[in-house]
């Protein structure tokens, strides 16, 4: 499958919270102020260390992917509020500290977001309360705060994720949406 079409698909999974805006709600998808590019790239490191970024068909269990989203206020006039989101899809594991801009917030659920890393609150076999680290394995879901955005104005967020998915080697749609091969 071609790296356009599995950008098509991943698009349609990218959460976009955009609050405040100063457009009109009734305003068509295809009018919409806020354009968002989602791409995906298969992390290759060399022989001396060196990365490349490359286009990405499939994906095996240990492959590292950088999923980047490009915001772009198309509008004339500044909007406020814009929060940029990427999904951690099941099969795929956040890389500890590896999001840009590294102001990001995280969720275990896709609905309640906090600093990075997540902590919780345990009780220990002697009953006492302890608070741990939230393993990345749980993470769903990362969020940028990217507050008042200027007219005509572009901004990246990006993440790095690890395909943990143990079976045959995948599309990076089908670790999305796994009904997309049938």
């Amino acid at each position: 499958m071609n790296v356009i079409i599995v950008k098509q698909v991943l698009a349609v999974v990218l959460l976009v919270s955009v609050h405040s805006l100063t457009w009109a709600k009734e305003e068509k998808a295809s009018k919409s102020p806020l354009l968002i590019t989602l791409s995906q790239k298969h992390i290759v490191v060399d022989a001396k260390g060196n990365e490349t970024l490359e286009n990405v068909t499939k994906v095996k269990p240990g492959d590292i992917l950088e999923y980047s989203a490009i915001y772009h206020n198309r509008s004339k006039q500044a909007l406020s509020g814009v929060k940029a989101s990427l999904p951690v899809p099941k099969g795929l594991i956040y890389i500890k500290q590896s999001a840009k801009p590294s102001a990001v917030q995280a969720s275990t659920d896709g609905v309640k977001y906090a600093a990075e890393p997540l902590k919780r609150m345990e009780k220990l076999p002697s009953g006492k309360e302890q608070e741990v680290d939230v393993p990345y394995a749980e993470y769903r879901g990362l969020q940028w705060q990217l507050g008042e955005f200027p007219a005509n104005k572009q901004v990246t967020v990006s993440a790095r994720m690890r395909v943990i998915e143990t079976e045959t080697a995948k599309s990076p749609e089908e670790l999305v949406n796994p009904n997309s091969s049938k």
